[in-house]
């Protein structure tokens, strides 16, 4: 993406400042990238250096860009939802979390099924295949992987790009409020029929089939992840 001298239309900062988040957000500027100096992104859009001071400054608030004190300005997360949505998902209670995550996944299954194509359809068979081969093969890191991939082209049958931000971002939190090893529990083998029959569900265009599967897919992660997290808290 090639930045553009903004319009005079709207402040030159918030213009400049989207640009940069669509950089961001689009990959072309990953996380933990160091971007280009603020002397260079002047010269790019022909601006004077406190509109782009301005515009980095605001995507520092939101915690997209983190500036290092003589070294640079760096991404730090890829959307303004990540950094504060991740912090509050942290302080709640892991109960509270998985509760939260049922509610997306049952919506995201039910949207699926109204929205998924032959195309998506053939996908999502694949991929639950792969998690079964994965799990047959005692691999962990590969059902993850296949888990995740799974997901994620549920939430694109479901096309709302606003659910799929929020899923990410609360996946990612859920992880880093558990240890890989209570992670790891609550995809286990015995999942794969549930997996299945929410595939089932959203390819057959059967919306309360596909969301009573996802209900039971969470209530599944419930029973791994709460009475090891709670071992875990009273042993410290």
């Amino acid at each position: 993406m090639t930045l553009t001298p903004p319009a005079r239309s709207t402040p030159l900062s918030a213009q400049v400042a989207r640009q940069l988040e669509q950089l961001i957000t689009s990959g072309e500027w990953p996380v933990g990238k160091r971007i280009p100096a603020e002397s260079e992104l002047v010269a790019q859009l022909g601006l004077s250096r406190n509109t782009v001071r301005e515009a980095l400054r605001s995507l520092v608030h939101t915690g997209m860009l983190e500036a290092r004190v003589g070294d640079g300005t760096y991404v730090s997360a890829l959307s303004e939802l990540q950094t504060p949505f991740v912090r509050r998902v942290n302080r709640a209670r892991l109960e509270d979390a998985v509760e939260f995550r049922a509610v997306l996944e049952r919506s995201a299954a039910g949207l699926a099924a109204r929205r998924c194509d032959a195309r998506q359809a053939a996908r999502l068979r694949k991929l639950v295949a792969a998690l079964r081969a994965a799990s047959r093969s005692g691999n962990p890191p590969a059902f993850v992987a296949a888990d995740s991939a799974l997901h994620e082209a549920i939430l694109g049958c479901a096309g709302n790009a606003l659910l799929a931000e929020v899923y990410e971002h609360l996946g990612r939190a859920l992880k880093l409020s558990t240890s890989p090893q209570l992670w790891d529990q609550a995809l286990a083998a015995k999942e794969i029929g549930l997996h299945e029959a929410l595939v089932e569900g959203i390819v057959k265009g059967d919306a309360s089939g596909a969301e009573t599967a996802a209900t039971a897919l969470v209530e599944s992660l419930r029973a791994a992840l709460l009475p090891t997290a709670r071992k875990a808290r009273n042993l410290k």
